[in-house]
């Protein structure tokens, strides 16, 4: 593996720079390489975001194969040899001796993917139920081809194929665990049979197991105290694993830079760390419940002083520039209208993380301010401001603008 010269460090700092908007067609452009060996470590800076916009990308084998083990993935830059991760260049010679010994299996899925994104939940849990448990079966070569090349060490193949093939034997249950249908996530019940089998295959795939829980699962505590009652010895290492990454998602929080990034990321928090406490042991319970109130404080913060930016500098800006001029064309009021709309989504987000007091006032000094906007006889109709306090505040508040 090669260091990444200055076009390989521009394009990391361009995706890491791109609107949502973009993000997706710059992500299918790299999809579309032949030679992706590159191209998975570059895509490292931004996978969070890639998780929560979900853009359109194409199912491939090698692509399938990564899902279940997206918990244990890392860049080569930290993963050092460790038995508990998979470096992200190991990939392409570990799918392609999967593919050498499935032989028909792998082309059949092939075919069946073709045309398919990774968006489509139920194409993805079809073809993953059949390509997961085979190649966790599979025999393997000691030494992958192309393995060295990559820059690998020859001892680390043993190990990390270990870790993969425990896993991909139980990856259709463990996916399910993860992303469920169901709005409420996975319960107790289904995560501890998703994770029972994985503890059998020992503490590395248990653990790596969990990771992937840990990422996306709405009941993160629940899944770290199921793995600590099938395993006691993991519990230290789950606990810290749970704390770094409820950390991560607070980050996601407090560095979005616009309402709608910040309230996607919000509303996700406040989920997941619903029930934490309840679902911790004695001897964690309060290292959770501090967790969470300096989570609670630093995203509350964080979305109220966004909010505030965003509904002064954008959304009240805006509608006084508009009403000072001639009539708003509809493109402009759908714009206010959309930057209202995430206003309220973060707004309601920032509550739940106890910022209720300091959102009442803001929300009460900005009905203030679009009412004289409604008097005017200028680009915005007393019917347009109305419903962007609708939007922003609710209907009762709304009233007295439309009040003769």
């Amino acid at each position: 593996m090669t260091e990444p010269g200055a076009q390989a460090k521009g394009l990391r700092a361009a995706l890491v720079e791109a609107p949502d908007h973009a993000l997706g067609r710059v992500v299918a452009m790299l999809d579309s390489l032949r030679d992706r060996s590159e191209v998975d470590i570059l895509l490292d800076g931004i996978r969070p975001r890639l998780r929560r916009l979900r853009p359109q990308r194409p199912v491939r084998l090698s692509r399938l194969l990564c899902l279940p083990l997206e918990g244990v993935l890392a860049n080569p830059a930290t993963w050092k040899q460790s038995p508990l991760l998979v470096p992200r260049h190991a990939i392409r010679p570990i799918a392609a001796a999967v593919a050498v010994a499935l032989g028909d299996l792998a082309a059949e899925l092939d075919v069946l993917a073709a045309g398919g994104t990774l968006s489509d939940e139920a194409l993805v849990q079809a073809l993953g139920d059949r390509l997961w448990p085979a190649a966790g079966r599979a025999t393997l070569p000691p030494l992958p081809q192309g393995w060295l090349e990559a820059g690998l060490p020859a001892e680390s193949a043993a190990p990390m194929l270990a870790l993969c093939t425990a896993i991909w034997r139980h990856a259709p249950g463990l996916w399910a665990a993860a992303y469920p249908p169901s709005r409420e996530g996975a319960g107790e019940a289904q995560i501890r049979a998703a994770l029972a089998p994985l503890a059998m295959e020992g503490r590395a795939a248990l653990l790596g197991g969990l990771a992937l829980l840990l990422r996306d699962s709405l009941q993160p505590g629940v899944a770290v105290s199921v793995a600590a009652s099938l395993m006691p010895a993991v519990q230290r290492t789950a606990e810290e694993e749970l704390v770094a990454a409820l950390t991560r998602d607070g980050g996601l929080v407090t560095n979005a830079t616009s309402p709608g990034e910040m309230a996607s990321a919000a509303q996700r928090l406040v989920l997941r760390l619903d029930g934490l406490e309840a679902s911790a042991s004695v001897a964690s319970r309060e290292g959770r419940r501090n967790l969470a109130a300096a989570l609670r404080r630093d995203v509350g913060g964080a979305c109220y002083t966004l909010y505030a930016q965003a509904l002064a500098d954008g959304l009240l800006a805006e509608a006084e520039r508009l009403a000072a001029g001639p009539p708003a064309g509809d493109a402009e009021v759908v714009a206010l209208e959309r930057m209202a709309r995430d206003l309220r989504r973060l707004e309601l987000a920032g509550r739940r993380f106890g910022a209720e007091a300091s959102f009442d006032r803001m929300l009460g000094s900005t009905v203030a301010r679009l009412l004289p906007v409604a008097a005017r006889r200028g680009g915005l109709t007393r019917v347009e401001v109305a419903r962007l306090v609708e939007m922003l505040a609710g209907p009762q508040a709304a009233l007295p603008l439309l009040e003769e």
